[in-house]
């Protein structure tokens, strides 16, 4: 959904597929301000006091939780993923100082020139300089498969933004919840996730996007014999999986190998393809959808995503 301009690691593409869930544990305290303890995707970090200075090291769910708890952070690492430039849904931080990256991981250096008592990131964008981070502020990793629930109440308990964070879940639950009502079930048709990348057809099987799929109340169906990275991944002559979806959505983000496989003859004969129920999701709205889904994504990426499911369900899906 999203491309690095910067070479793509495999683990970094089974997030944009919508990896398996992983859970996160917090210890919460009995009181608002108390000190507390945060598990993250990397350890443990103590948190003595509300923090007043965040630094968010990327633009993906660090930068979406952190915004959508009503929190401006001191800066943002800004990654040009896939190409897509600001996403519209995070303005909030159109004013905020960016933090440069090399191949995707900050200077330390740098950072402490933000003076932050917070660091909140992706895991990737911590791993390589973690000890350094650590030795400046509490770092908080996120994983990219975890839920959003889950890692959004996980920035929360780090930023002590406890009550907040139940309204915004809340919120996007009765959106969510909406867009289901409208979309009623579209009759029962069976949707599916395959998206070409480099040689590789990967086929999404059962996590969190597959979750989304079923709050819409969507039929969706994973991908057989999935690994536990919550994908499945086949050679583009297996296009055949594919034959079961009356509805397939794909990721677009290599253009070529997008080509390839849009040619492909046998792809071209599969039913949810031949019968214009086939979406080619831009960048914008795969990024929404999977990589980046939150309260801010949901309210951009729901109404456009109900209108092409509408569309594609008619047999009307625009290429």
């Amino acid at each position: 959904m999203s491309r690095q301009l910067l070479p793509l690691s495999l683990s970094r593409r089974h997030l944009l597929l919508g990896a398996v869930a992983a859970g996160v544990a917090l210890a919460m305290p009995a009181y608002a301000q108390e000190a507390r303890e945060v598990e993250h995707a990397l350890g443990k970090a103590i948190i003595t006091k509300k923090p007043t200075r965040v630094l968010v090291l990327s633009d993906f769910t660090d930068l979406e939780y952190v915004l959508a708890l009503g929190v401006t952070p001191v800066g943002y690492g800004f990654t040009g993923s896939w190409g897509r430039g600001g996403l519209p849904w995070q303005s909030a931080a159109a004013d905020v100082p960016q933090l440069p990256l090399v191949d995707t991981v900050a200077s330390p250096e740098v950072v402490a020139g933000f003076e932050p008592d917070l660091i909140i990131g992706m895991k990737t964008y911590i791993e390589r300089v973690q000890s350094q981070l650590e030795g400046i502020a509490p770092v908080i990793a996120l994983d990219w498969s975890t839920p959003w629930r889950n890692g959004l109440r996980l920035v929360a308990s780090a930023l002590f933004e406890d009550e907040r964070v139940e309204a915004a879940i809340a919120e996007t639950e009765a959106l969510m919840a909406d867009t289901a009502r409208s979309l009623d079930g579209l009759g029962g048709k069976k949707i599916m996730v395959g998206s070409m990348y480099g040689e590789t057809l990967y086929v999404i099987g059962a996590g969190p996007m597959a979750t989304q799929f079923a709050e819409l109340g969507l039929t969706f169906v994973p991908a057989p014999n999935a690994s536990d990275s919550g994908l499945a991944e086949y050679s583009m002559e297996n296009v055949d999986i594919l034959q079961q979806a009356d509805i397939l959505m794909s990721f677009t983000n290599d253009a070529e190998g997008t080509e390839r496989l849009e040619t492909f003859a046998p792809f071209q004969r599969l039913p949810a393809v031949a019968g214009n129920a086939y979406i080619p999701l831009g960048t914008l709205t795969g990024t929404a959808f999977a990589d980046n889904f939150s309260p801010l994504s949901a309210k951009w990426v729901l109404p456009r995503l109900a209108a092409l499911l509408t569309d594609a369900a008619a047999g009307k899906a625009a290429r």
